[in-house]
């Protein structure tokens, strides 16, 4: 892991993994994953769409495998387990399927939470995961929840899991954001103004960048219309780009809203009340926070799309989930899901 301003670059997957703050323990990761003791086994990567678990879990392969010489590791998912399994049910070469992942260096078992309702999927999963322990064989899964949140997920998987090291992992903040930025002008070798990854780097909540994806996407559409027009890319066309990729405020109203109400067991009638009970009133202020986060919208705008309410409720709504989503880690934690699932959806 390289340092850069962003806290450490992990590479050797598809793609690198920027660590910033909100990712620090991600830091600690290179050196236990390619250590010959392995210190914690197996390393759980959990967090959200969008949020890097795959690159990183890869990287992290990438790495063990070059560092030691690795000869047997298999990178699968939950869904392609599950499909080989059956598949060597039906061709009655299960003991095959088995030695191969009981007898491998490591294995890499991405959204492992796909296993959720495959039984015998999971099983095969579990003595698995026994024998390579047994063996020293690290263990890499990726999931959307930490184990013991993962609903479907057998007991004995999930405190196998929470016996190693679970890693939660945020989307990038604003240094990430920033040498994620640099990166992907670097591989359309491309050096971009200091103000051009400001604007790239800052517009991202606003505008449903905040995933690495989502960013390098950015800069190539960027370098293709600066190729096009034979110029560099300026500031100013940053800011025309970021501003034609601005979502509504209504819609993104509309997308928080369902999603606050899905997570807090609410109607949007309820939400949009003059109710002032407790929950309703907590539920109605993170989804006045996610709106503001994810479009930039006014407190008056984001007021009038919740029943009409003065913008200094909005303002009060914002800061004071902004303050507990900085202590609070239950909070931030329900913010960066529902955040992620909203980045996610608008890729649709």
């Amino acid at each position: 892991m390289s340092a850069d301003s962003a806290g450490g670059t992990l590479n050797g997957g598809p793609e690198s993994f920027v660590a910033g703050p909100e990712n620090a323990l991600v830091r600690t990761l290179a050196g236990t994953a390619a250590a010959d003791e392995l210190p914690f086994n197996p390393l759980v990567l959990c967090g959200p769409l969008g949020v890097g678990k795959t690159s990183l879990a890869h990287s992290l392969t990438a790495q063990r495998r070059t560092r030691l010489g690795l000869k047997q590791t298999i990178a699968t998912s939950g869904a392609d387990l599950a499909r080989g399994l059956a598949h060597a049910i039906e061709t009655d070469s299960v003991a095959d399927f088995r030695a191969r992942h009981h007898r491998c260096d490591l294995l890499l078992v991405d959204d492992l939470q796909r296993l959720a309702t495959k039984p015998a999927a999971q099983h095969f999963f579990l003595a698995a995961l026994e024998a390579l322990l047994k063996r020293g064989s690290l263990v890499i899964v990726t999931l959307r929840q930490a184990p013991a949140l993962t609903a479907g997920l057998l007991p004995m998987i999930a405190s196998r899991l929470a016996g190693g090291l679970v890693v939660p992992l945020a989307l990038p903040g604003p240094l990430a954001r920033r040498e994620l930025v640099r990166q992907a002008a670097a591989r359309v070798s491309r050096t971009l103004d200091e103000q051009v990854v400001d604007l790239l780097a800052a517009g991202a909540a606003a505008t449903r960048l905040s995933t690495a994806a989502k960013l390098r996407h950015a800069v190539l559409e960027l370098s293709i219309a600066a190729d096009m027009q034979r110029r560099a890319i300026r500031p100013t066309h940053a800011a025309r780009w970021l501003a034609q990729q601005s979502p509504e405020a209504k819609d993104v109203c509309r997308q928080v809203s369902a999603a606050v109400c899905k997570h807090a067991g609410l109607t949007i009638g309820e939400l949009r009340s003059k109710t002032r009970q407790q929950a309703v009133s907590d539920a109605r202020g993170l989804a006045m926070y996610l709106v503001r986060q994810l479009s930039g919208a006014s407190y008056a705008q984001i007021g009038r799309e919740f029943g009409g309410r003065d913008h200094t409720t909005v303002l009060h709504a914002c800061r004071k989930f902004s303050s507990l989503a900085k202590r609070d880690d239950g909070v931030r934690r329900v913010a960066e899901e529902l955040t992620a699932q909203l980045v996610a959806e608008s890729a649709d």
